[in-house]
């Protein structure tokens, strides 16, 4: 047997003629990255028409499904979560973070946020646990908010 013969033999089929080895997971890839457009793109016709029909007061990434949506749009929120999971916030001064709401600790699941009793302020931004002064955290504020474990992840 000749060794060309062999190395095709090997290695898998691709799915066409442009080396997709999965139809579904290049399809959910490319809905994701449309929902990412989405979201880096507000100024497009797009987002405009989209934002008009199934987002109006909030963001691509906090809409809702909604009641009888279209058929692009089903397909698109479906595979939110998908883009969700790989998204994490960094700090910075922690302006536009939500402590309670936003996903910005380094744990898995990636969208876990940090544990909170039933009475909370759901607008408390991280920059408000930060000394702006000298840009350290807040130690006294942190101990009468958090539990040990997500003291550590913070710290």
């Amino acid at each position: 047997m000749h060794l060309h013969n062999w190395e095709s033999l090997c290695k898998p089929k691709a799915l066409g003629g442009l080396g997709f080895r999965d139809l579904k997971i290049f399809n959910q890839a490319l809905l994701a990255k449309q929902i990412w457009r989405l979201h880096t793109r507000p100024n497009t016709l797009t987002h405009a028409i989209l934002k008009a029909k199934h987002f109006k007061n909030s963001s691509v990434l906090e809409a809702f499904r909604g009641y009888d949506p279209s058929y692009s749009w089903r397909s698109l929120w479906g595979l939110k979560s998908l883009l969700l999971d790989g998204l994490k916030w960094r700090v910075g001064t922690g302006v536009n973070i939500r402590v309670w709401l936003d996903s910005w600790l380094p744990r898995k699941p990636s969208t876990a946020v940090p544990v909170h009793d039933s009475h909370f302020d759901p607008e408390l931004r991280v920059a408000d646990l930060i000394d702006a002064d000298c840009g350290e955290w807040r130690m006294d504020v942190l101990q009468s908010l958090f539990s040990e474990h997500d003291r550590k992840l913070i710290l």
